[in-house]
Formats: structure tokens, sequence, C-alpha cells
């Protein structure tokens, strides 16, 4: 028997508003919307209310959820009608449902204009959880399409996520947040093929969107370009904690966690031409401190999205790619901190650097090739780990992104083979 919980003793959460039961949202709802009409027609704000979709956000315990709401308050999106805030807790065994409202809003063009949305946050433990997609589907805005953001680690067996899925039109997770990195990243390409009719995207492929785009301006120089067919060595370099065992940080992100570097490095892998060495060659992994190693070979033409247009067949080249972590006491646990890359072509040698020292805002560009001495670039990535600012691109994007589903598949088939 599941129980409403929501005048439960204990269980308090002021930021979420007014404790409710789940069969009564609506009509407190419409009770809010009556006194924030009231309110402006005794003041002179101008309220606005957007139905453009519904926002579903999931996480695993109350210090997640109330992350959640911290971003929301800074994202800049006018698109959302109404947000449900999912609460999964896992640490009690007994059946509840505890159901909260409130109405939220953020200034647009001035403080005279305000953009209100509805939230509902959910806490569900026991078997109750199991019934989430049932209990939220009738709480969500007809005909608007359904966003949902999974906030934490994907969990052992995935029944909720999925029944959660299946109900959604976009799927939006990040991999920064999994404890166990490599073992869930693995997980999403079967997770994609079960769901063709849905969308999915992870803010960390938003995350290093500058880095590829700067890895593409090396080799938009004419007399950088014949140097990509030469790659022969890249290394990527990963932010940890300076401790030894796994560990989450304060506001959620996992160390260490080289899915960044792994996206990234699936990326340099397609582009470059690169397929695994079959020849026998011993790889290395050691998941527990995000380190790996991989032999490549290219036979076939480079890639040309978006690297450069050459499509040349070369001869059999071999190659290296490591990924490594770095203890960076400044940076976000999981973030890119080094790309390196090695090339030679007609026994001349050029290295290709984008370096992010202590400084997290910026980070240091360099060409070294013989003879030469090319000055260093400064560049700004500081809208790389705003979450709010990667979540409001989420927001504007409705289709599938296969570039990235393409990446999932590449990182799947770089770990399969541990």
């Amino acid at each position: 028997m599941v129980k409403d919980n929501a005048q439960s003793v204990g269980l308090h959460l002021p930021w979420a508003g007014k404790s409710v039961r789940i069969e009564n949202v609506e009509e407190e709802l419409s009770h809010l919307w009556r006194m924030s009409a009231d309110n402006v027609r005794t003041s002179h704000n101008i309220n606005v209310r957007t139905s453009v979709l519904n926002l579903v956000i999931c996480a695993q315990d109350v210090e997640s959820a109330q992350r959640a709401t911290r971003i929301l308050r800074d994202l800049s999106s006018t698109h959302i009608a109404r947000v449900t805030l999912l609460i999964l807790d896992s640490s009690s065994t007994s059946s509840n449902i505890s159901a909260w409202v409130t109405l939220r809003s953020f200034p647009i063009i001035s403080d005279m204009m305000r953009h209100h949305f509805e939230q509902i946050t959910i806490h569900l433990s026991g078997t109750a959880m199991y019934a989430a997609a049932q209990i939220i589907q009738p709480l969500l805005k007809p005909d608007l399409p359904v966003y949902l953001w999974w906030l934490d680690d994907l969990l052992d067996e995935n029944t909720i996520f999925n029944r959660l899925v299946s109900t959604s039109s976009r799927v939006m997770i990040d991999s920064s947040r999994f404890f166990t990195p490599e073992q869930s990243i693995q997980t999403l390409p079967q997770l994609i093929e079960a769901c063709p009719s849905c969308a999915f995207s992870d803010l960390n492929w938003g995350r290093i969107t500058p880095w590829r785009e700067l890895i593409a301006q090396f080799f938009d120089v004419v007399a950088y370009k014949p140097y990509l067919a030469g790659v022969t060595s890249v290394e990527i370099e990963h932010a940890v904690a300076p401790i030894a065992e796994p560990t989450r940080t304060e506001q959620g992100f996992v160390s260490p966690n080289p899915t960044q570097a792994l996206l990234l490095a699936a990326w340099l892998q397609t582009r470059l031409g690169w397929k695994l060495s079959n020849e026998g060659e011993q790889d290395e992994h050691d998941p527990e401190s995000g380190e790996h190693f991989w032999h490549m070979i290219r036979t076939g033409p480079l890639g040309t999205r978006p690297l450069g247009q050459t499509g040349r067949l070369g001869k059999i080249k071999r190659g290296n790619l490591y990924i490594r972590p770095r203890v960076q006491l400044d940076l976000q646990p999981g973030s890119i901190c080094l790309i390196r890359m090695v090339s030679t072509i007609d026994d001349k040698n050029a290295i290709f650097t984008i370096n992010r020292e202590a400084d997290s805002e910026n980070v240091l560009t360099s060409v070294e090739m013989a003879g030469e001495t090319r000055p260093q670039r400064t560049v700004s990535i500081a809208a790389t780990h705003k979450e709010s600012e990667l979540l409001h691109d989420e927001l504007e994007i409705m289709g599938r992104d296969h570039v990235y589903e393409q990446m999932l598949q590449e990182v799947f088939e770089l770990l399969s083979l541990q």
C-alpha cells in the first residue's frame, strides 16, 4: 500500500513550496495562479506565462534536487511551462508519496516583466519509486514535449529510468556525475537503441564543444593542415581530486571521471581515421584512476568534419591514444586539462597543445615546430562549466544528436575490450 505522506513529520522541504496531497496538486496550482494575478493588479509588474515544454527532473536524493532548483534559478530559458521534480529515495523501504507545489519566476527584459512557471516536487520512497512514470503522467501539461533531466548516476537496474524515458521526448544526462563512469557510459548506446523516438544528450558533450572547436582551428591554418594526416600521438588529461579513491564533491561531481576525455578521444579517433589495432598490442585501462591507453592504426581517409577537407588515403599509420588524470585543485573533476597532438610529416615534427593550468577560465594554445617559435594564444572557455547555460542550450534542441550517439558507440568499443 502506498501512503500519501505529504504531512509526515520530519519531511520538510521549505524550498519546494506548499505541501499538498498528490490529488490536490492541480487545484492548489490554480489557487497560486489566482493569487499571482491579484498581486499583479496591485503592482506594476507584468506576469508572463508560457507553455512550451514540460521539464521532469529526477534526483536520487534531496541534496541533488535542491542543487537543481538553484540551477533553474539561473536559467535564462523562458520555455518551461511546468517543472516536475522527482526525488527517488531508495534509503527508505516504506512506500510513500509526498508532494509540494510553488510558482517560480525569473526576470525577462527588466524587473517589470517576470516569467512564471509551475514547480511540482514529488518525493517517492519504497515501491512507489517504480510507479514514478505513472504518478507524474497526469501532472504533465498535455500536448507539450516532455524533457527528462536525469541528475545522477544510472541505477544498478534501469527499470525506473526506462519507464520515465518511455514518456519523454528528450533525455538529458550529465555523465560528470556518474560514480562508475566507465560502466555507466557503456550502458547508454543500448538505452538509446531501445528508444529510437527519444533524443538523448549529455551536458558533458556540451562541455567539450569549445575544445573540439579549438582543435579544428589548428588545422584551419593552411600551413598546419598537412600535419593532420601525420598525427601519431594524442594525449588528453582530465582533472581529478587529490584523493586516491572515488569521491563526490559537494556540487555532485565525481572524481575520477574521465567521460569528457573519453568522448573527446572518441571524436578525435573518428576524425583522424583511427581504429583500434588488433595486432596483439596490450592496451591499458585503470578505471580506478581514470587512466587509459590504446594502440591505434589508420588505414582509411581522414574524417572531414570539422578538422579539414583532406580525404587522402595513407599508408598504414600507427598511433597512440592516451587518457591520463591530473590533480587540479581549482577545476571541476573530469574537466579537460590538456590536449597534445604530435604529428610528423616528411620528417618534420609538430606539436599542437591546448593547456589549462590554474586558470579555469582560460586555456593556452600553442604550436611547436622545428626551428620555429609560434606565439601562444589565450582563449576563454568560461562558459563551458556553467550548468545553467549548458541546460539552456539543451532545452533549445528538439532532435537527436547523431554525432553524439556515434561517439557513445565509439566509447563503448574503446572500453569493451578491457
